[in-house]
């Protein structure tokens, strides 16, 4: 069971059941209900009954129906459970309507597991109601935002996570639910897919009518640009489209060149298009601003091993160990940089060292070998 449902199920103890009488049966609008089915009602509303003095021989329906209303929508593999959507079906035609109603006051009470409850209810009965994948994902958003006001952060980004999914279920069912395309681009937001987002909005805007709120996703696609433009070129980056990539990161350059991992970046685009000069110019600029960052200095001295230029290289990994002591890479790279020199025991100790803060890179070990067995045969 995942956690979702988990988290429901367990809210299903507020439930008891009413036992019929053996070889009797419930009449409910024609549909018999035998007695080997038990029928679900809330405790607390038979405690209720039972403090005012309303427990009659015959049962009442209505806190029956809650109750199979409350069930469906806490434990959804319970057995009878198509008997009880028979019942639900008989007792109101329009139940679907009923409980899309009580979601809806739950929610506005702020009652949000209990408005849950009713939306999984009215989904177990039509999966593809979009009103009611819409509001339970509002509705798991709520319980989200409670448990990261509580610092349960996973708990938060599990019920985050479905109720995204929930929106975009919805989408597969009914393209143009535009309130779908709102609520998504907010989540993808949070989740920081900003150009998600922002392709998501530019459906919205197309979509919706209401002018507030299309000017409030104006504002939001605005706001989120740059970080588009960020994200866009890291995924360039990672399917090796550097010219692309660069184009993205070059836009960002004129509000953000104080920032070391921009043009970090775009030093990265540099070196993958060769042209190298600009990449160490960018990767100079990247170390100026933040000189913790061990990867700007193990791309600068490949750039200068690219350019077959050893000692630069080698003063570049050097630089960056007296700045990043703990990084093996650092070492493994200078380390090549002295073979290259023929300074073979110089370089054994660097990939000693490498080795030693990184034992499971394999790649390291086997040049480790390699030198020693080098050494040995000189």
């Amino acid at each position: 069971m995942d956690k979702i449902n988990s988290y429901f199920n367990k809210l299903a103890k507020k439930l008891t059941f009413i036992e019929l009488q053996k070889n009797s049966q419930v009449d409910i609008k024609g549909y018999l209900v035998s007695s080997d089915i038990p029928l679900p009602i809330i405790m607390e509303s038979l405690l209720k009954e039972i403090k005012e003095g309303n427990i009659q021989e015959e049962i009442n329906l209505a806190n029956v129906v809650e109750g199979i209303i409350y069930l469906l929508g806490t434990d959804t593999e319970f057995p009878y459970i198509n008997e009880y959507k028979a019942i639900l079906k008989a007792y109101n035609e329009k139940i679907n309507d009923y409980i899309l109603y009580r979601g809806l006051k739950y929610f506005d009470e702020m009652d949000y597991d209990s408005s849950a409850i009713y939306y999984r209810a009215l989904l177990t009965l039509d999966d593809r109601d979009v009103n009611g994948l819409f509001n339970y994902a509002l509705a798991l958003e709520q319980i989200a935002n409670r448990f990261l006001k509580e610092e349960k952060s996973q708990e938060a980004t599990d019920f985050l996570m479905k109720s995204t999914n929930n929106l975009e279920s919805i989408l597969d069912i009914d393209e143009n639910y535009s309130l779908a395309y709102y609520k998504l681009g907010f989540h993808y937001k949070f989740f920081q897919q900003f150009l998600k987002a922002k392709l998501i909005w530019k459906k919205f805007l197309v979509l919706d009518k209401d002018e507030i709120r299309l000017q409030e996703i104006r504002e939001e696609i605005e706001i989120i640009d740059d970080d588009v433009f960020f994200e866009t070129g890291l995924t360039y980056l990672t399917y090796n489209d550097f010219g692309k990539a660069l184009d993205s990161f070059l836009k960002l350059v004129p509000k953000y060149e104080k920032h070391w991992n921009i043009n970090y970046f775009i030093g990265l685009s540099y070196k993958g298009i060769e042209e190298f000069n600009l990449a160490i110019e960018y990767f100079r600029k990247a170390i100026a601003l933040n000189k913790e960052e061990a990867d700007v200095y193990n791309e600068l001295g490949i750039v200068y091993f690219n350019l077959e230029d050893i000692v630069k290289a080698i003063a570049v990994f050097s630089e960056g160990i007296e700045n990043c002591k703990e990084d093996y890479k650092l070492y493994f790279n200078r380390g090549l940089g002295y073979v290259q020199l023929g300074q073979y025991e110089i370089a054994l100790k660097d990939i000693e060292k490498a080795n030693i803060l990184n034992p499971e890179d394999e790649n390291v070990s086997l040049q480790k070998v390699k030198i020693e067995e080098l050494l040995s045969s000189i």
